[in-house]
C-alpha cells in the first residue's frame, strides 16, 4: 500500500537527471548541474495548469501517458 504523501521533503529520482520533493505546499522539481542545482517549484494552481496545458492537446497527452 502506498502513503497518502511522501515524507516531509523525500527526494525520488524521476529519471533524466531530475528529483522530486514535495515540501508540503508545492512539488519541488530539481536538476543537479556541474554549477549548482535548478530548481523548479510548482504551487498547485501552476501544477493544475501544466495538468490542463497537456490535457489540451490529445495526442500529446496520449504520448505523455505511453498510451
Amino acid at each position: 500500500m502506498m502513503p497518502d504523501l511522501p515524507a516531509p521533503n523525500a527526494e525520488t529520482y524521476l529519471g533524466d537527471g531530475l528529483y522530486a520533493r514535495f515540501d508540503g505546499f508545492q512539488l519541488v522539481l530539481r536538476a543537479p548541474r556541474e554549477r549548482g542545482d535548478h530548481f523548479v517549484a510548482l504551487e498547485p494552481a501552476v501544477y493544475q495548469s501544466l495538468l490542463q496545458w497537456v490535457a489540451q492537446y490529445p495526442k500529446l497527452k496520449q504520448y505523455l501517458e505511453g498510451r
